[in-house]
């Protein structure tokens, strides 16, 4: 069975879709693994990214009971597209208990035909992220170093472990990725020192047995403005 990585969080404009299509790529190119992205997001962003690659089932119809995903998804390449589409918005009406069972029915079916699987979920609480997280092997949070972006960071915090102890006991927090980083802001250094002192083991790059060196060292990236490489982040859940 292949890994389930899901990019979320619960305020739009932080960079989630951008990184979701990202590490799709990251993982077909550098480390040719097969990829499948699911496009949650009404917005459809990485559909027309990915439009090229896209299939036969949208993501809506994985809510849907009697989607034969094996039949419509096997043996498409390295690379294939759940994509989005209006329907997503009527996801959010249906019933819970049935619709999320038969998603991740449909995400398992998909990771035991690929590496990996990508969910790019919409930017705010409902049936869709939910449905990710509890289908999910791992989640990324991706956040931008400003006032409201870091307020929501708590409530997703929230959120992940909250369906981690109740309905997915193998979800895995694989970080929080500080995006769009200006060196030359005082207001995101400040932001980025206060995340580092509540979640200091989440941020990415990290290892839970280096928490204070990587305090010191975002205290460097303060004073220097420099940022580590994107290859460090893409390492942190590889």
């Amino acid at each position: 069975m292949g890994k389930v990585v899901v990019f979320s969080n619960q305020k739009g404009g932080v960079g989630k879709t951008t990184l979701a299509v990202l590490y799709a790529f990251w993982q077909r190119e550098k480390h040719d693994r097969s990829v499948c992205l699911i496009d949650l997001d009404t917005q459809g962003n990485a559909s027309k990214t990915l439009r090229a690659h896209a299939q036969g089932v949208g993501a809506a119809g994985l809510f849907v009971q009697g989607t034969e995903v094996k039949d419509q998804l096997a043996g498409q390449g390295r690379l294939a597209l759940a994509p989005a589409s209006r329907n997503l918005a009527d996801v959010e009406l249906a019933k819970a208990e049935v619709a999320i069972p038969v998603f991740r029915r449909n995400v398992e079916a998909l990771s035991s035909l690929f590496d990996v699987v990508v969910i790019d979920t919409p930017p705010a609480l409902g049936l869709r992220m939910s449905a990710s997280l509890i289908a999910a092997t791992d989640v990324v949070c991706p956040i931008e170093l400003e006032e409201y972006s870091i307020d929501g960071v708590t409530d997703m915090l929230k959120t992940v472990f909250g369906v981690r102890q109740r309905y997915n006991p193998q979800l895995r927090l694989a970080g929080i990725v500080l995006n769009r980083f200006n060196p030359h802001s005082v207001r995101q250094k400040a932001a980025m020192r206060q995340l580092v002192q509540s979640f200091a083991e989440y941020i990415v790059p990290h290892t839970s047995r280096r928490a204070r060196p990587f305090r010191k060292r975002c205290r460097r990236v303060c004073r220097s403005g420099r940022w580590p490489r994107a290859q460090h982040v893409m390492r942190a859940w590889r």
